[in-house]
């Protein structure tokens, strides 16, 4: 399949799976985490409370709720509890393991916002190729790059 690079909300893309860039204690207060959670509304705050803590270098998956998805992959970029984030090295893994958890799945298609390129600091460029490159290891799946407007 292919990846693509859009302008827009990714909380209106069509996918099997949208991924969030999220904190370690899935506390969704800010940024893309906030507005996907919105989206989604109560069941994905629900389904974050319960998983609780997810380290740096992981990730969860919960219920998509309202959002025109199946399910959401939430991947912590940043600890506030410790002020850890994220590296280059570690976000690339991590992405990796979602895409092949995806096709283990049958997932088609995922949505993903540049991880890390907000309060975490990442350059934009530098993630986006990442996770394009990640991508194109997968050529099962459907990957949409979401810049944000």
């Amino acid at each position: 399949m292919a990846v693509q690079v859009i302008e827009g909300d990714i909380t209106k893309v069509r996918a099997d799976v949208v991924v969030n860039a999220a904190n370690t204690q899935l506390i969704h207060g800010g940024g893309v985490a906030r507005a996907i959670a919105q989206a989604a509304g109560p069941e994905l705050e629900a389904a974050s409370r319960e998983a609780g803590f997810v380290p740096l270098g992981s990730f969860a998956v919960t219920p998509a709720g309202n959002l025109p998805a199946k399910v959401v992959v939430h991947i912590p970029t940043i600890d506030y509890t410790t002020n850890q984030r994220i590296s280059l090295d570690a976000l690339r893994s991590v992405w990796r393991s979602v895409l092949s958890w995806a096709r283990k799945e049958g997932h088609r298609s995922l949505a993903v916002p540049l991880l890390g390129a907000g309060v975490v600091g990442l350059p934009e460029a530098e993630v986006e190729q990442l996770l394009a490159e990640e991508a194109t290891r997968f050529p099962s799946l459907s990957v949409t790059i979401v810049r944000k407007r």
